[in-house]
């Protein structure tokens, strides 16, 4: 008898497992947002140079008392657009152009310098933003994309490490301090006193996010009989893109990225408590070799499903003897190694990189630039995430009765070709642009869950059993290769 088998004598399909899910979807809903949140709190919002009257600038002194608009006008040059310059000021004061008989237009040999005195901001939109805090605009706007980096970086450098530690220590504490380390970073990063501090507290929050998203699909799974997994992957995408959405909505309530920021960091700290009730994956503690703790989690989940008398009956010396070839083969640890010599899990670990960068490039390219799709962002923000839910629920299906790599080739064909078609449309098509960016957002979606179901049917249980006999035939790689079951 395996694993399986003993978990669906306990409770594959019950209260626990729906449980599991919804807690599942609960933190899907509250970490999908954080990656998406800079187009929110690192908005640019309009800004010009801020203007200052005084004896220093101006060419005669004077006490007249000028509108916003005439100050304006006699301030700052107006651009090709015909809007005023952003980064640039007249070095002295225009009186001229009070005259309405004289045109501002064209007057190319007026003498400008940079803003030296800081920038005015339109707050309509936006309260406050770090663009707005930390002037990240003109000559430091750039900055604002060194921080988006410094996030994903975060999720490069927290993915190959959580597997390693969630191996090495289990799910459950992984998660547990992950979720506790986002509450307190996300409350600190509302605060940063500068710029390098909140790009550092961001890599660490993204490092925190990834991990917790990664332990928490493999959690419940390790829980669930295979007959969940498509549900439990297509609804975890689901609630994902409904955060997403949801942020658009929250965005436009709450326009202060300090509260915004706060918003999404507090109930991490909720989360966490929920995960200090959660028990530890029985798969995996049977794997490593702590049978007792994994008879206590099976006596924990056949309870809580009702099923107490399996729950008093259970012996962990039943657990041991139906489960005797893998309790001899635990006490060893996946070498990197192992992988090197060996070649076919060598071509599974090579795919599977090829295809995460695959999804954060296209990641990248498509939703952390928002602002540049339409003059709304908000209700730009909700329709990305509105878009997801037919695509993932086609998923669904599609799953069920199409083969993984053929359509995983297919939909990052659709979603390159729409990031590419969008580069030759000018900003000003912003409707045909956004048509064809929610055309790349789905083929997105959809991509996500199929690698995600895809990586989980190559995932470390099945793997490492295989790689611990060291005796994989090339035939059997390719069969394990070629599953199209979820």
């Amino acid at each position: 008898m395996d694993f399986d088998e003993i978990l669906h004598h306990v409770d594959d399909s019950g209260r626990f497992q729906i449980c599991m899910i919804i807690l599942l979807n609960i933190l899907a809903l509250a970490s999908s947002p954080h990656d998406f949140l800079e187009n929110f709190t690192a908005a640019i919002p309009a800004h010009h140079c801020s203007v200052n009257l005084d004896n220093s600038r101006s060419e005669i002194s004077t006490d007249i008392n000028l509108t916003t608009e005439a100050l304006m006008k006699v301030s700052i040059p107006m651009g090709p657009n015909q809007k005023p310059e952003q980064c640039r000021r007249f070095r002295y004061t225009q009186w001229q152009f009070l005259d309405s008989n004289i045109s501002t237009s064209n007057i190319t040999e007026l003498e400008t310098e940079p803003c030296l005195d800081g920038w005015t901001y339109d707050h309509s939109v936006f309260t406050s933003t770090i663009v707005t805090e930390w002037d990240l605009v003109c000559d430091f706007q750039s900055f604002k994309y060194y921080a988006q980096a410094t996030s994903l970086a975060g999720h490069l450098v927290a993915g190959p490490l959580s597997g390693i530690f969630s191996d090495r220590f289990g799910r459950k504490p992984l998660l547990m301090y992950c979720s506790l380390a986002y509450g307190v970073l996300g409350t600190f990063c509302a605060f940063a006193p500068n710029f390098s501090v909140y790009c550092v507290l961001r890599f660490l929050l993204s490092a925190s996010t990834s991990t917790i998203m990664i332990n928490s699909l493999i959690l419940v799974l390790e829980e669930a009989s295979a007959q969940w997994y498509t549900t439990i992957i297509v609804l975890s995408g689901l609630f994902s893109s409904i955060g997403q959405g949801a942020l658009g909505g929250l965005a436009y309530v709450i326009s202060d990225w300090h509260l915004l920021q706060l918003a999404y960091a507090l109930p991490f700290f909720i989360i966490f408590i929920l995960f200090c009730w959660v028990p530890e994956s029985a798969r995996w503690l049977i794997i490593t070799g702590k049978t007792d703790q994994a008879w206590k989690e099976l006596q924990r989940i056949a309870s809580f499903s009702g099923k107490k008398d399996i729950a008093q009956n259970l012996t962990t010396e039943d657990l041991r003897s139906k489960l005797k070839e893998d309790v001899n083969s635990t006490g060893k640890h996946l070498r990197i190694k192992d992988i090197i010599i060996n070649p076919m899990i060598r071509k599974i670990v090579i795919w599977n990189s090829s295809l995460i960068f695959a999804e954060l490039f296209s990641f990248v390219g498509l939703l952390l630039d928002v602002q540049m799709l339409g003059k709304n962002i908000f209700l730009t923000q909700i329709l990305l995430g509105v878009i997801d839910m037919p695509s993932k629920s086609l998923t669904y299906f599609t799953l069920r009765n199409v083969k993984r790599r053929p359509l995983i080739a297919f939909l990052l064909f659709t979603t390159g070709s729409c990031i590419t078609i969008n580069i030759f449309i000018s900003e000003e098509m912003y409707v045909l642009r956004l048509i064809i960016f929610i055309l790349g957002k789905g083929s997105f979606a959809a991509f996500t869950c199929v690698s995600t179901a895809y990586s989980n049917e190559l995932s470390p249980v099945a793997l490492r059993k295989r790689l611990m006999s060291k005796n994989i035939s090339k035939k059997e790689g390719q069969d394990f290769l070629e599953t199209t079951e979820c």
